[in-house]
């Protein structure tokens, strides 16, 4: 008796966070969701769905047949070059950077708004390309998929990127750049 009594106490914890845990999954997934990292002593865990999601997205442009031939150009090659130098000292300015390459890309096709002091909101010029057919279907949801994580690394204080999620989203500006830069 005195031995199963021990087991079941032994057993009796484990068995209540799973439960606990169970009932809560919906709302543990959406926490777990909105981390970008979760470190413990020694466990880390990193979560990038965000990256991809817009890589998945970034594929369903290039696969839609209407999409345009996006040929590279030496000026993008070349920032991407530069940008992924910065990443090798921050990757957190790379995602800065290489926001600043897709706002430069609208403004070179012509899309500055205010007079006296001229800005570029890429957002605005996407949903016109895609509206008009210039652009394929998803390159919006792709252009606000990137903004957000371009918006949590510049805003969460945890915010963390290692250098392969830098790279990946910055060849995913470069790609979004070439859109808009041929969708002319």
């Amino acid at each position: 008796m005195k031995l199963l009594v021990t087991l079941l106490t032994g057993i009796a914890w484990p068995v209540a966070v799973i439960w606990i845990a169970y009932l809560f999954k919906g709302e543990l997934r959406l926490l777990l969701h909105r981390m970008s990292q979760l470190k413990y002593k020694d466990v880390e865990a990193k979560f990038e769905i965000g990256l991809a999601e817009a890589e998945a997205e970034a594929k369903v442009i290039a696969i839609e047949k209407s999409a345009p031939s996006v040929l590279p150009r030496p000026e993008i090659a070349s920032k991407l070059v530069l940008l992924r130098r910065i990443a090798d000292v921050s990757p957190r300015a790379a995602i800065m950077e290489a926001w600043v390459l897709i706002e430069d890309a609208a403004g070179k096709s012509g899309f500055v708004q205010g007079a006296a002091m001229p800005r570029v909101n890429p957002h605005l010029f996407v949903d016109e390309l895609v509206r008009l057919g210039k652009l394929p279907y998803r390159s919006d949801a792709l252009l606000v998929q990137m903004r957000r994580l371009r918006n949590q690394a510049a805003h969460l204080p945890d915010f963390s990127l290692n250098q392969d999620e830098a790279d990946r989203y910055l060849q995913l500006a470069a790609r979004m750049s070439e859109l808009i830069l041929n969708a002319e």
